[in-house]
């Protein structure tokens, strides 16, 4: 378990790859003006089962927040971990003051060509899991910077984070089974959280398409919109000062809120998206 900073709490939950190295920038970032934690989903639940539910991620978050202390705080999700973070909002609302969901799949299993393989032989299949991997990721790294040394700095401390930090193929299958098993479209509809859904831009969003994660701007009632512009996937890594911004004015303005009115009747109306350049 990590913790930095010192602020308002925020937990992070970060992506199938399991590991919060990954997102070292993102934590950094966010800890020049909040107190972050975070952990590596292997830390949460490093038992594998071939019969575990989705909704066990709740009890080990439950005692990962007693464990530092904090009875409520604002939750970011990433990519997978936004799945997770989605189902502990609509379960604990009394410990979730601000929910953050950033590139994040739809509710629904949405297969695409080779998951299935994937799913079925995860270290046989891990060259190839790789390798779609960097061909999905090269566009959006050489558009985060403009120049070559700068690309090249950029690839090569995120992939040198990825080596030093290797992911489990296996659990990461078995996490992604237990997605597939349960619809989660219901457990949205019940949280009353504010919520943020962060995209990065739709030409270069290459790993989970935009309007999947905009699914939830229908589903959860009131969440906003905003899109990290000159993005896609990695967008929390790749400009994770600006994201460090537009996550701090959003939790800041939900705790400002909480503690100057009752909570307001959630509305479903439609969000206009914001570009954040």
């Amino acid at each position: 378990m990590i913790s930095r900073g010192t602020g308002f709490p925020v937990a992070v939950i970060p992506g199938i790859q399991g590991r919060w190295e990954w997102m070292t920038p993102t934590i950094d970032a966010l800890a020049a003006g909040h107190r972050v934690i975070t952990w590596s989903l292997t830390d949460l639940r490093p038992e594998r089962r071939s019969d575990g539910d989705f909704l066990e991620w709740m009890r080990p978050i439950d005692r990962a927040l007693d464990a530092t202390h904090e009875r409520r705080v604002s939750l970011i999700g990433v990519s997978f971990g936004g799945l997770i973070a989605a189902c502990y909002a609509a379960r604990r609302p009394e410990r979730v003051a601000a929910l953050i969901l950033a590139s994040t799949p739809s509710p629904v299993w949405e297969p695409r060509p080779g998951d299935e393989f994937c799913l079925r032989f995860p270290w046989l299949a891990f060259p190839y899991f790789a390798a779609r991997a960097l061909r999905r990721l090269l566009p959006e790294i050489y558009h985060a910077r403009n120049a070559w040394p700068q690309r090249a700095q950029l690839g090569a401390e995120h992939f040198g984070r990825a080596f030093r930090s290797p992911f489990a193929p296996g659990h990461a299958a078995q996490w992604v089974r237990e997605w597939k098993a349960r619809d989660i479209t219901g457990e949205c509809a019940r949280i009353v959280a504010p919520t943020l859904v962060v995209t990065g831009e739709r030409h270069l969003e290459h790993v989970v398409p935009v309007e999947r994660t905009l699914q939830y701007t229908r589903l959860i009632p009131g969440a906003e919109h905003v899109v990290l512009a000159g993005t896609g996937h990695l967008g929390v890594i790749t400009q994770p000062h600006r994201f460090a911004e537009i996550a701090g004015q959003f939790i800041h303005a939900a705790n400002a809120a909480e503690r100057s009115a009752p909570a307001a009747d959630a509305t479903s109306q439609q969000p206009r998206a914001r570009y954040a350049s």
